[in-house]
């Protein structure tokens, strides 16, 4: 046996059928690129409406399946040539399979040239390949978030500076307030006292009206209590004094009749009458 003939064992078999698999596949995304390239052709030809009819009529498609293919030849007919005869080695396309280049297709446009530089594609399965494009959108919506946390809290940050600038200005305005209101209260104080001590002084004056006014009152009562007084003991006088005039007058009277009935009695009584007259006029009447 040739030295040459290189031994059939299970690796090497391996290692055959998936060359054949990536030329295959890669043959697929070609060919899945050159037909996009021409549906896209044949739709800009075909009436308004009768679309899907010939998809499915001429060429077996469904609209869905056939939109993938054109978005496919969107995102990679640029990259290789437009004649199906054209050598391999000429080929611009990533070294990547029909399913991997739909998977590719969820990443923006933008950013799918360096997110295929930065992938090892080549050595990817299509479930790495959906991971890593997952992780690729987490990874975008994770970097939005943050700059939407970063814009919210730089607005909150902005807020609350804004708010604490308007309290400062709140604070500067109570305080005027307070030493204004201070100030006021001061001035009331002093008013306070002020009218206190005008009570007190008016309080004062009004007492000593009320004493002087009493006193003026007291005396002008006394004087005409006495003057009351002093009438009534003159009247009381005068009738007594007319009383004892009459009744001397009676006396009189009597003992002048009873001279001419019994001279020595009279004579007596009038001595004793005279004697009595005599003696209350020094004892009594301060005679």
């Amino acid at each position: 046996m040739s030295d040459s003939i290189t031994e059939r064992t299970p690796p090497v078999i391996a290692v055959e059928i998936n060359m054949i698999k990536q030329q295959t596949e890669k043959v697929v995304l070609n060919n899945a690129i050159e037909i996009g390239r021409r549906l896209k052709e044949a739709k800009d030809l075909i009436p308004y409406g009768e679309w899907g009819k010939w998809l499915v009529e001429s060429v077996s498609y469904t609209e869905r399946t056939a939109q993938r293919l054109m978005l496919v030849f969107d995102a990679y007919g640029d990259q290789q040539p437009a004649t199906l005869n054209a050598d391999a080695q000429t080929l611009r396309l990533p070294n990547m399979n029909y399913s991997q280049a739909l998977i590719l297709l969820e990443v923006p446009e933008e950013e799918r040239e360096q997110f295929i530089m930065e992938m090892d594609i080549e050595n990817m399965s299509v479930r790495e390949l959906q991971k890593a494009v997952k992780e690729r959108d987490q990874a975008f919506l994770d970097r939005e978030q943050a700059f939407q946390d970063r814009d919210r809290a730089q607005q909150e940050k902005a807020d609350l500076q804004k708010a604490l600038d308007g309290e400062k200005g709140t604070n500067t305005q109570l305080i005027k307030e307070r030493d204004n209101l201070k100030t006021k209260a001061g001035d009331l104080q002093k008013s306070k006292r002020a009218l206190e001590q005008d009570v007190e002084k008016k309080q004062l004056e009004c007492d000593k009206l009320k004493e002087k006014t009493s006193y003026k009152s007291v005396q002008r009562m006394s004087d005409s209590l006495t003057v009351a007084y002093n009438k009534v003991a003159a009247n009381k006088i005068t009738f007594l004094y007319e009383n004892m005039d009459k009744a001397f007058k009676e006396l009189a009277y009597e003992m002048t009749k009873f001279a001419s009935i019994d001279p020595d009695v009279h004579a007596a009584y009038k001595k004793m009458v005279n004697d009595f007259l005599i003696k209350a006029m020094q004892e009594r009447m301060g005679g």
